[in-house]
């Protein structure tokens, strides 16, 4: 045995000294995983790198979802934190695994917060739903099984719409067209433009909504101009998607932000439908999503159940946290903490909505250059200004800090910033319009530049 061990000895010192021969000072170093591309940053990423790096001590975050309390921490519900000690000491609770498609009593309420409980396709046993990880994940989901089990190919989004929407239906194979939805020009909705679109889309397409405060513009259709499109819809033979991210914070009262779900649900609508208990409920550490599938026929469910159970099995998806799903099943099934979630978001929809209408009506009396009335007609706890890149570098310049989406989270508005952001954004308007004026004068007169 010491023969061999001296042997091995022998020829790894001589392989090392072999080695260190041929090594020199220019050989290159082996670094496997200098390889590695840089991953590239989305808008809001962005943005929030250059605000971490920013040591001014008076620089202002306006990226994110978050709504903050006046320390400027994530805001809190007493009905999530009722809700959190109630379970944690429950002794009954079961500790074995989630089914695939999640908590049964979280998707029942889930449902119902959507239908209600005596809704048609409630009763008539034509709804499934699936607890997942986020509304992302949700519409994920959704994507694919539309593609492979239903072999739809076009999707129609929005123009604008969330960075998300369009890399989700790609990677699920989906060909993306979009429609119209926001008039730049004048800072409004534009409905004729939306209805012209979905009239000379591809029939049987794929149609993805926002059902109240639209991403990026935070504005909402009419109660008509719902009827208007599912009418379009039904006549085309779409396939609607619903993505509710902020029922709840758009007016305060989620039966009113879910109600274009609930009218094509009772039209009789075969419909997906993708919502998240992230902003709403507060549960920015432990997120929840959710996938409702009403279909029209209730011979179907059991197929469309099992194929959904097959995708995620197969796909060895997991759904997010049993306490998360508890947590937001707790609160809806319970009167007292539903009252209690239900005035908090009141309470916050009306912060929030004073602070656009003290935004909006400090622009107004600086009589900043733009369109700024639009903003009293936006909801959530977004605000879309439509600042360009150029503005959005002046602003960062001022340690303030939008995504390039123009984006601003309204819950980063407090009544201590306000007039300093509406002050930047005038200044910033007021010196896009003079280089405007400038560029214009040099392009009327070319020679002025040549002149002694």
């Amino acid at each position: 045995m010491s023969a061999i061990c001296a042997l091995t000895h022998s020829v790894l010192q001589h392989g090392i000294y072999k080695s260190s021969t041929r090594y020199t000072s220019t050989t290159a170093k082996f670094v496997p995983f200098a390889r590695v591309e840089r991953v590239k940053p989305t808008d809001a990423n962005s943005a929030e790198s250059a605000c971490n790096l920013d040591s001014n001590p008076h620089k202002l975050n306006l990226c994110g979802d978050f709504y903050r309390n006046p320390d400027g921490k994530p805001y809190v519900f007493q009905a999530v934190r009722k809700a959190k000690v109630s379970i944690v000491c429950d002794d009954t609770l079961s500790h074995e695994p989630q089914l695939p498609l999640g908590n049964p009593e979280f998707n029942r309420a889930a449902n119902e917060l959507i239908l209600n409980k005596a809704a048609p396709a409630l009763t008539q046993n034509r709804v499934l739903g699936i607890q997942t990880r986020s509304s992302l994940d949700a519409l994920r989901l959704a994507a694919q099984f539309l593609r492979d089990k239903m072999r739809c190919s076009v999707c129609l989004l929005a123009r604008p719409c969330s960075e998300q929407y369009e890399r989700i239906f790609k990677q699920a194979g989906f060909i993306c067209n979009t429609y119209q939805y926001y008039n730049e020009d004048k800072c409004e909705l534009n409905i004729y433009g939306l209805v012209a679109d979905l009239m000379t889309a591809p029939e049987g397409a794929v149609v993805l909504m926002d059902a109240c405060a639209q991403n990026p513009t935070s504005l909402n259709l009419t109660i008509d101009e719902w009827k208007l499109i599912a009418h379009i819809v039904k006549c085309k033979r779409m396939i609607p998607i619903f993505h509710l991210e902020l029922h709840g914070l758009a007016s305060g009262d989620p039966a009113q932000d879910t109600w274009p779900v609930r009218y094509f649900a009772d039209s009789g609508f075969d419909l997906l439908c993708v919502q998240s208990f992230v902003q709403n409920f507060g549960l920015y550490d432990d997120t929840l999503g959710h996938l409702m599938v009403v279909i029209s026929n209730s011979t179907q469910l059991e197929t469309v159940r099992d194929q959904f159970e097959a995708t995620l099995v197969e796909n060895s998806a997991e759904c997010s946290s049993v306490f998360a799903s508890r947590v937001v099943a707790k609160i809806l099934n319970n009167v007292t903490l539903r009252n209690d979630w239900s005035q908090a978001l009141k309470e916050i929809h009306q912060s929030m909505r004073q602070m656009r209408l003290a935004l909006s009506n400090k622009l107004a009396i600086l009589k900043t250059p733009g369109n700024w009335g639009q903003m009293k007609d936006q909801q959530g706890p977004h605000l879309y200004t439509n600042l360009k890149l150029p503005q959005l570098n002046q602003l960062r310049r001022r340690h303030i800090y939008v995504p390039n989406s123009g984006r601003i989270n309204v819950g980063a508005l407090k009544p201590n910033n306000v007039d300093y952001v509406a002050g930047a954004i005038n200044d910033v308007m007021i010196s896009t319009k003079a280089d405007t004026a400038k560029d214009k004068d040099s392009n009327s007169n070319p020679l002025k530049c040549m002149q002694p």
